[in-house]
């Protein structure tokens, strides 16, 4: 390849995560007043088998979660004091958000666990140094502008422009933030926190000025999960194009059989990614099934890929039954990590691409009428 910093990120991109874990699981204690005893809390990760919700309660002035994780990632514990549920705490609950990874941990709660203070894992240290450098945390920021934005009566005669002006605060922090990040990455190219915060930059600055940074962080911190999914958006944007051939790929249908992408040789096939949970890919679906039974005959075949994950294999299921999709759809169930949607770059569903007879890239994002103006153009002579 002659980009040899794309030929970087296609090696750490084809291996496996190399992070070493300072032992095999992890342990978290958790201290609480004796106030909180009865309070429910709920711990979410991302486990060594996938997603993992847990949940306890603080009794005797304490609480203890373990468990074991493939690789350090960010994590979420949410203290329910009243015993409200974690739908309704979940976003403007007690929450504390810090990256787990397989060490031991010691939480101790004061007043909320917000503020409570996490001692013995190197790991979190780290975190917290990355955080006073970038300039805290992104959540943290998001609470605080929402808080604001909450605290302005809607019947203020300068509503909207003390909103406006919220937004372009909160934005000039946000971007402020991304610069640092940006050089904490050119700094620390051994810090999984690195590819982190490459992630975060990667959502406004164009990716041709996150390449070669990731390029340069070492193979073990390239060889993260968040990583490889920016290594494969950076792949994505030079390869998903009109006019490419579009990258080959397997993955099992509703019965486990393989459905490979070549299969379609020989025809038209659009590619259609969406989710069960997708409101505007369902609003879609009957546009796209007319347009299905309008063409079929003439040679178009649509290969549905779900963003589901494993546990809403019943919700895929049934959505496909109740919205009446006759064609093949497909899943490894693995939620935005689906291999495919990583594959081709995918951030947000729905998205499509045609494919033409050759295997060629044609046109993608085609939705509501220009779905069938583009069919008709193709399907004129045939």
């Amino acid at each position: 390849m002659k980009n040899k910093k794309l030929s970087v990120l296609l090696a750490a991109f084809a291996v496996g995560s190399t992070i070493v874990q300072a032992q095999e699981g992890f342990k978290i204690i958790g201290r609480a007043p004796a106030a909180k005893d009865g309070s429910k809390v709920y711990f979410d990760y991302q486990g060594a088998a996938g997603e993992h919700s847990d949940s306890t309660i603080v009794k005797d002035g304490s609480f203890a979660f373990e468990g074991e994780v493939a690789e350090p990632n960010f994590a979420r514990m949410i203290l329910d004091h009243e015993n409200k549920g974690k739908y309704m705490t979940q976003n403007i609950g007690d929450r504390l958000y810090f990256y787990i990874g397989n060490e031991d941990y010691h939480i101790a709660v004061t007043d909320s666990l917000h503020n409570s203070a996490i001692t013995g894992s190197p790991l979190h240290d780290e975190y917290t140094t990355f955080l006073d450098e970038v300039g805290g945390c992104f959540i943290a920021i998001m609470d605080n502008a929402s808080k604001t934005a909450a605290s302005i009566p809607q019947d203020d005669p300068q509503y909207n422009e003390k909103m406006t002006a919220l937004r372009e605060k909160v934005d000039g922090i946000l971007e402020t933030r991304r610069q640092k990040e940006l050089e904490f990455a050119k700094n620390n190219p051994n810090s999984i926190f690195s590819a982190e915060a490459l992630r975060d930059v990667a959502n406004t600055h164009p990716l041709s000025e996150i390449e070669p940074v990731l390029a340069s962080l070492s193979e073990e911190v390239r060889s993260l999960t968040t990583a490889k999914a920016l290594t494969a958006r950076i792949i994505a944007e030079k390869t998903i194009q009109i006019g490419n051939i579009a990258p080959d790929f397997t993955q099992p249908d509703v019965n486990g059989n393989p459905v490979h992408l070549s299969d379609y040789r020989g025809r038209y096939v659009l590619i259609d990614f969406w989710a069960s949970w997708c409101a505007p890919c369902r609003a879609e679906n009957p546009n796209l099934v007319k347009a299905y039974q309008a063409y079929k005959d003439k040679g178009l075949e649509v290969l549905g890929i779900s963003l589901d994950s494993k546990s809403g294999r019943d919700a895929w299921l049934a959505a496909i039954e109740k919205d009446g999709l006759p064609w093949v759809n497909v899943s490894d169930l693995n939620g935005w990590s689906n291999a495919v949607a990583v594959l081709y770059g995918v951030r947000g569903v729905p998205q499509n691409y045609l494919i033409d007879p050759e295997g060629k890239i044609v046109a993608s994002n085609l939705r509501d009428e220009r779905l069938h103006t583009v069919l008709a153009e193709v399907f004129s002579n045939r």
